[in-house]
């Protein structure tokens, strides 16, 4: 595992580099307009907008959000995972606000942005495993609308038990290199060193007070 946030954004180019500055400027321009949006409707100067254009105004700016913030990787295993500052809880965070329908959307929507970023492909199971089951468990915490804490805690280790199963099918020869021979236990290692801190840090940061309170900010 190497510690290589600024090296890996260093590293960025052609495709990888002009969707990352896209994402950048998509997500500045989003948040200003809310800003602007709230700033007016609280002068009473426009009215606040339909919950469908609010949703997908939110989704559009926590989905982008997670997409710049998975390019900040802490640090990453040698054949794939990493630890990413905080990437998974914009989503979360949007899922607990607006719900099931929406917040699996926009983790549906959210996947296949990982899909242009750079999948891992080994077999079409494991694709879908890795990238649409895994992703669309950041959909989870719309079932805990008043609980952001327990919803980041149930999505992000259902997020890695999916790929604990798929570690231990497709890349059961991984951990023979380590000197681990039962491919589960390799796995759950493999993806608790990654997934589970990644979301350990994600709890963390849900149970801030100012940060819980972004839910309701966002209804």
């Amino acid at each position: 595992m190497k510690f290589k946030l600024f090296s890996k954004l260093g590293s960025l180019a052609g495709t990888e580099l002009v969707l990352f500055l896209i994402a950048i400027a998509v997500f500045a321009a989003l948040l200003i307009g809310v800003l602007d949006y709230r700033s007016r409707v609280r002068k009473g100067l426009v009215k606040p907008a339909k919950l469908t254009t609010r949703a997908l105004v939110y989704g559009a700016m926590c989905m982008t959000l997670s997409f710049v913030l998975s390019y900040f990787k802490l640090f990453s295993m040698p054949f794939g995972g990493s630890i990413t500052l905080l990437s998974m809880l914009p989503l979360m965070l949007f899922a607990c606000a607006f719900g099931p329908k929406m917040g699996f959307i926009a983790a549906f929507a959210y996947a296949l942005l990982q899909i242009v970023q750079g999948a891992w492909i080994v077999h079409p199971v494991q694709f879908v495993l890795d990238y649409f089951a895994a992703f669309l468990c950041l959909g989870i915490p719309a079932f805990f609308p008043k609980n952001l804490p327990l919803g980041v805690a149930v999505g992000g280790f259902a997020r890695m038990l999916v790929s604990i199963v798929s570690g231990a099918v497709f890349f059961a020869d991984g951990g023979l290199d380590y000197g681990i021979a039962n491919p589960w236990v390799y796995s759950f290692l493999y993806n608790f060193l990654t997934i589970g801190v990644d979301t350990v840090l994600c709890l963390i940061v849900a149970f801030i007070p100012k940060v819980k309170k972004l839910t309701g900010l966002m209804r």
